[in-house]
């Protein structure tokens, strides 16, 4: 399955071999590391990254672990970020909306576009009851998404997350498919 979603000024597409120095450069941001410290990985390991997520473009199913689309602008076809879903084996599984964007393009609304669009796909194509987001609470920028997009707060979770080492506290969202 090809998947290509477009929206007033974003195009989230598949990621591609030729995506390796953007990402790489985008996903070395310290605004970025702040809150997925995980993602610290050279360009060979970004590049190993992309042929991992390609080979779930053709699992789009509602049992699907992953899927993780770049982001890039309409006008100029730049990569900006990622918006994806997956499984979150830290929550028993359920499947949970991920997304970056580029110190350079946050706070345009464009990774609340991203996700919106990825929310409406999976909810269409992948009959999904329903998704979930768990955000740090001092990430108050990304709460501002997440609740933009129409999700709702159900709890606070201690979890172990990718990448660190205790558990800490996360706010625990989900928004139902209509």
């Amino acid at each position: 399955m090809n998947i290509h979603v477009e929206t007033e000024r974003l195009i989230l597409r598949q990621f591609t071999a030729d995506d390796v120095e953007e990402l790489h450069y985008i996903c070395s941001q310290p605004y970025i590391l702040k809150w997925m410290p995980d993602w610290k990985r050279t360009k060979e390991e970004r590049k190993e990254w992309i042929i991992w997520v390609q080979e779930y473009y053709t699992k789009s199913t509602k049992d699907v672990e992953r899927i993780m689309l770049a982001v890039a602008l309409k006008a100029s076809k730049v990569l900006i970020g990622m918006v994806g879903i997956g499984n979150k084996e830290e929550i028993d599984n359920e499947i949970e909306i991920a997304y970056f964007v580029s110190e350079y393009h946050s706070n345009n609304g464009y990774i609340t576009e991203a996700s919106k669009a990825i929310i409406e796909w999976a909810f269409n194509n992948l009959k999904l009851e329903y998704l979930i987001a768990i955000i740090e609470p001092d990430n108050i920028g990304s709460q501002r998404v997440i609740e933009k997009c129409g999700f709702t707060k159900f709890d606070t979770k201690m979890i172990l997350n990718s990448g660190d080492l205790e558990e800490k506290p996360f706010y625990y969202y989900r928004i139902y498919n209509k």
